[in-house]
């Protein structure tokens, strides 16, 4: 594509341009240098532990014929650029990638119905829940989320909720090419704030409540930011679809011209909250069973029952949320509806098979607020007891793991402290801090920094009518150490914990019983 045209629409300053004959041509585009091709466009990133503009001599070694920059200084020193390369200035490097992005790929969203989900919590449960109801009634669906992509005929491994805008509109493209109608994405704050989804304008955005979270070094400056970006989805959609129940919903929408509908728990009228009544979706005559050694889940609304495999109230929120949006989209909502009673989402309060005794369950819960729905949603189900293993992330806002820590004590019967990702923090620092919380407490606690260890620990407590909940991880299947990944599920860690326990009661059986021969 003609250098011209990628920047048509786009404001720049052209620093240096090499003398051709013809009028430059860009065969990609890369923001990772390591990536870059002959006559590649390399764009560079201020990212939060590397800048791009640092990497452009290796951009260049590598056959990058254009560089867009956002500055000319970077570490105290002038940029210097090779002089058969072009160099372009821009005001916002991110901001310029999702523009070029979409006139790259040839606006590939604008063939799509878009619908996007943000929140705190539930964006992944809700926007698996919307692509499995579209499916079912027969339109393809693509999915760009926390736990993975699908393309249309392509799933492909997530690494990060929103990627970035490039990849986005890659994704786009195919979902296009493979004859999909339709594209749900979860859609960050982080996402919002970093340009990754500008001039995408969506059909339908829906959100979902609102926590802290993300708050501290490389995400949000604060609370008010972080509630700011999150509201900025609504500015850019045909209709908003809010949790009526959430504090924050009328923040969310304040000022906003898209078309509102909401959801709601409570029979309150929806004309009070600035809703038209017939825009509200309720749920009522709630209830929580156990049936077959599973927890599930029953609700009404417009008079329909509705069954949800998955277990908590906050599943119920997240039903509502998928089932206005496709109705919505002009699809019936009880027709929509029959997938929740076997849908089940990875690493979102998860079954894992751990034996007949016991419950277990695998989920993503990695801050107080959501850790805390969890456990006092296991509590309506009336368990003998409730064991608790998980860890908190490095890296991330500090305060979070004390508050994790007072929440397990208060809620769960035994907690077992472990590691989640350190990623480039000390382990025993991030569980020492959770453990300042949990002391708060009189809930009974253990420390096992090794994580596998922690697993089996819980197995082998773990009696029948108790619920053995592992959180932090979800759908994760690594473990990340110093920048390094390393494989691990929570998922294999229970069934070889079950496997070593069963193990471990044989070989203790046999010896009693030969014992008893002698």
């Amino acid at each position: 594509m003609k250098l011209s045209v990628l920047f048509k629409r786009i404001q720049h300053a052209v620093i240096q341009m090499p003398e051709l004959e013809e009028e430059m041509e860009i065969r990609g585009i890369t923001c990772n240098s390591q990536k870059a091709e002959e006559d590649s466009l390399f764009v560079c990133i201020q990212g939060n532990r590397a800048d791009g503009h640092d990497y452009i001599e290796e951009a260049c070694n590598l056959g990058a014929s254009c560089i867009l920059i956002e500055k000319l200084v970077s570490g105290g020193r002038m940029l210097k650029f090779p002089e058969n390369v072009a160099v372009v200035l821009v005001k916002d490097t991110r901001e310029a990638l999702a523009g070029i992005s979409r006139i790259w790929f040839g606006s590939p969203a604008d063939k799509l119905k878009v619908i996007g989900v943000t929140g705190t919590k539930g964006k992944s449960t809700v926007a698996v829940m919307i692509r499995e109801m579209l499916e079912s009634l027969g339109q393809k669906c693509g999915l760009i989320g926390t736990i993975e992509h699908h393309l249309g005929n392509e799933v492909v491994t997530s690494q990060n909720t929103t990627p970035d805008a490039f990849t986005i509109q890659s994704y786009f493209a195919k979902m296009v090419e493979a004859g999909c109608h339709y594209a749900v994405m979860e859609v960050s704050s982080q996402g919002i704030k970093q340009h990754r989804i500008d001039g995408i304008w969506f059909e339908i955005a829906v959100f979902t409540n609102f926590g802290e979270d993300h708050i501290g070094p490389g995400e949000h400056a604060s609370l008010g930011e972080y509630r700011y970006y999150k509201s900025c989805l609504f500015e850019q959609c045909r209709i908003g679809i809010g949790n009526l129940d959430d504090a924050q919903c009328s923040y969310m929408f304040q000022r906003k011209c898209c078309t509102k509908y909401g959801f709601t728990c409570r029979e309150e009228e929806g004309q009070e909250r600035g809703f038209r009544n017939s825009h509200v979706l309720t749920a009522e005559k709630i209830s929580f069973l156990m049936e077959g050694g599973e927890l599930k889940t029953v609700f009404y609304a417009d008079d329909r029952k509705y069954e949800l495999a998955l277990p908590g109230k906050f599943n119920v929120y997240n039903a509502l949320a998928a089932l206005q949006t496709v109705s919505c989209l002009g699809f019936e909502r009880e027709e929509a509806g029959d997938v929740l009673k076997h849908l089940v989402v990875r690493g979102r309060m998860e079954r894992v098979d751990a034996g007949e005794n016991i419950l277990c369950y695998i989920d993503y819960a990695h801050n107080a607020m959501s850790l805390a729905k969890v456990l006092k949603m296991l509590r309506i189900y009336e368990p003998e007891r409730i064991l608790l293993v998980f860890g908190c992330g490095g890296n991330r806002a500090g305060s979070r793991r004390s508050g994790m820590g007072r929440v397990a004590g208060e809620l769960a019967n035994l907690t077992i402290i472990t590691s989640d990702n350190p990623r480039w923090e000390e382990p025993a620092k991030i569980m020492a801090d959770v453990e300042e919380g949990i002391k708060e407490t009189s809930g009974a606690y253990r420390m096992i920094q090794d994580r596998e260890e922690a697993v089996f620990f819980a197995v082998e407590m773990a009696r029948q009518g108790d619920i053995l909940l592992i959180a932090g991880k979800g759908h994760e299947n690594y473990q990340e150490i110093q920048g390094v990944r390393y494989p691990m599920d929570d998922r294999e860690l229970v069934r070889k914990a079950v496997r070593l326990a069963a193990q471990k009661r044989q070989k203790k059986e046999q010896t009693e019983c030969t014992q008893t021969l002698l």
